[in-house]
């Protein structure tokens, strides 16, 4: 047994909101704070901000967020707004189109969102990695010996989210989803989203600024993942060998690929506890199979900071409502993404052909896609605070 003396030579940050962890729900709920005058600190456990260049599509949803907090503009200057999607099985292809969707490199939306928290005058505490909270989640400790103390605590840790870990007692263990995925960045001529499918892999690729660039996916069908690592670079032969349909669709050369275990959480029924709230995947990790991932984490991000605009910050009220507004809604999320890795990945090649002649002929697609796209987290916010 360990006891633990903390020296009480605390950094006083009591009247800001303290987020833990500076990817896409940390730093979009930093600016949206900071926007509407309420003070914030960002402690980050690395030595700076940095997001691995793979791609993310940033769907309608979460692009009004963008565009209500004057972000759009900036986006789209760093991305590409592709107009059709298509899907191909084997020899068949079947397209739909849409307008809908951003497809950018999560190293440029990290760069919009932090360039314009540091305009605000963001303040971000790197090499701040929590390793103990005390006095009813109004002190933070950190690896470094440094502690401070804080207003609220906002965990947007990510699925190993330490706060979650320690505090959220009901939460499951972190599960491999039996997918693994290889992902990079080519040169390309493509203008479309295009989707691959095959029995035990599929592939996605866009492109993520008018520059040639594109991301792509190869999601593989994969019982074990026994690395270490949730992330290991790979060798161009690594990835054609267990994917040999991939060389008629991604040409590589001499570009970095790397393999990513995808990793799973059941959600939780309760995102917030005394002084601490959830937010991205510390609440609700996604598997990347509908695109949603930083879509959730953008409306959790600007859900509880309007709440705690709204309600002058009434903090036990801000957190019941954003619970209610944010659990279902991410459940349902997950729950979709799952269903269609399934859907991603038929190995019966009849059942396969059914469920492509439904994908071609009728409007399966565009009506799972609205489901999540024509979701308004601002009157959504409008519609509980009437109820009060």
């Amino acid at each position: 047994m360990y006891l633990f003396f903390w020296n009480y030579d605390l950094m006083n940050f009591s009247n800001h909101i303290g987020i833990i962890g500076s990817g896409i729900s940390g730093l979009t709920l930093a600016y949206a704070l900071k926007k509407i005058g309420i003070d914030v600190v960002l402690f980050e456990k690395s030595k700076e901000v940095s997001e691995y260049g793979a791609g993310i599509s940033i769907s309608r949803n979460a692009l009004k967020i963008l565009d209500r907090l004057d972000l759009i503009s900036l986006l789209r200057e760093k991305s590409y707004q592709p107009k059709t999607v298509s899907w191909k099985y084997k020899n068949n292809e079947f397209h739909y189109t849409s307008t809908d969707v951003f497809t950018a490199s999560r190293k440029n939306l990290i760069k919009v969102l932090y360039e314009e928290n540091i305009k605000l005058g963001g303040e971000i505490l790197y090499d701040h990695e929590v390793c103990d909270i005390t006095e009813n989640g109004k002190v933070l400790h950190f690896t470094n010996k440094n502690n401070c103390n804080i207003k609220h605590i906002a965990a947007c840790d990510g699925i190993k989210s330490s706060v979650r870990n320690k505090y959220f007692t009901d939460s499951s263990d972190i599960k491999y989803s039996g997918f693994n995925a290889w992902r990079g960045i080519v040169k390309s001529n493509n203008t479309k989203v295009q989707f691959h499918l095959g029995a035990k892999s599929h592939i996605v690729q866009y492109p993520i600024n008018n520059e040639l660039d594109q991301s792509f996916v190869a999601v593989v069908k994969d019982k074990n993942w026994n690395k270490e690592s949730w992330k290991q670079e790979g060798t161009i032969q690594n990835f054609y060998d267990e994917l040999p349909d991939a060389k008629e669709v991604i040409f590589l050369e001499n570009q970095k690929v790397f393999k990513w275990g995808i990793f799973i959480r059941p959600p939780l029924n309760k995102i917030f506890r005394e002084n601490m709230t959830l937010l991205g995947d510390s609440a609700h990790p996604m598997v990347p199979f509908m695109g949603q991932g930083g879509c959730m984490a953008i409306e959790d991000a600007y859900t509880f900071a309007q709440l705690l605009k709204k309600l002058n910050l009434d903090f036990a009220t801000a957190q019941y409502l954003y619970n209610k507004i944010r659990v279902n809604r991410n459940n349902k999320i997950q729950k979709m993404s799952m269903r269609q890795a399934r859907l991603n990945h038929i190995e019966n090649h009849f059942i396969a052909s059914v469920r492509n002649t439904l994908m071609k002929n009728t409007n399966v697609i565009s009506n799972r896609a609205n489901i999540i796209w024509n979701y308004d987290a601002h009157e959504h916010i409008e519609s509980e605070l009437r109820k009060l």
